[in-house]
């Protein structure tokens, strides 16, 4: 070779080197299934469905309790009138059914007929105001009165009236409260009349010689008639 030529460097390249670390190629991620969210989204609208069945269910029964609560007197009044002269023709079991009187008794309970008109007694008893049981065992109790006035008070003065059932036994030395309804009357701005009705009605245990009996605050407030307006009764279920 003459003098003056240039060469190229060599290169030497080792195809078996080691200790190279092995980079693997990236992976996307798995997509999720679609089949699992459609799922889980069905999961969920069929909660918030049943979450709102139920609330329609619990709004209308709440509708239908205020309506009842604001018939309850008149309704269940009549209805137990109707089961009460139904029992007149069952003579195995004691019944009940007294109606209004103007007098109230020495502890400010009300007076009853116990004999005219619907009035009856079946194994019953019946003394100053009260119905004496004579067979132990558990009676559904009731009564009804109707109030009214046509003088309230100056306008914009609400008064309150109680219609309270009580019991009293030979065994305890106080009398007993069973049912009470609390309820305002004169409430209405634009006139002086009034009238509305109470209900009260209930099963409770009897022993023999208990006594139970009707109060009623306000006693001027309670109207009588022919009978049918305010009355008490009881018979064994």
């Amino acid at each position: 070779m003459g003098d003056g030529v240039v060469y190229p460097s060599v290169f030497v390249v080792d195809g078996q080197q080691h200790g190279v670390p092995f980079v693997p190629p990236m992976r996307r991620p798995r997509r999720t299934c679609w089949r699992g969210q459609s799922f889980l989204a069905a999961l969920v609208l069929l909660a918030l469905a049943g979450v709102a069945t139920e609330g329609y269910f619990l709004l209308r029964f709440q509708k239908e309790l205020d309506k009842a609560n604001a018939q309850g007197g008149e309704a269940a009044g009549a209805i137990s009138e109707k089961s009460i002269q139904d029992r007149k023709l069952n003579k195995e079991k004691p019944a009940a059914h007294v109606i209004g009187l103007i007098q109230t008794t020495e502890n400010n309970s009300l007076q009853w007929e116990p004999s005219k008109d619907w009035a009856f007694l079946h194994d019953v008893g019946y003394q100053g105001g009260s119905l004496i049981c004579l067979k132990p065992g558990y009676y559904y109790i009731y009564s009804k009165i109707q109030l009214r006035t046509a003088d309230c008070p100056q306008q914009g003065q609400k008064s309150f009236i109680t219609h309270g059932m009580y019991k009293k036994t030979p065994r305890y030395p106080e009398e007993m409260k069973l049912m009470e309804s609390l309820m305002t009357y004169c409430d209405r701005r634009d006139t002086k009349f009034w009238q509305d009705s109470s209900f009260l009605g209930g099963i409770f245990h009897l022993e023999e010689k208990d006594e139970v009996y009707v109060k009623v605050a306000q006693r001027q407030l309670v109207q009588i008639n022919d009978g049918t307006r305010s009355y008490f009764g009881t018979f064994m279920i």
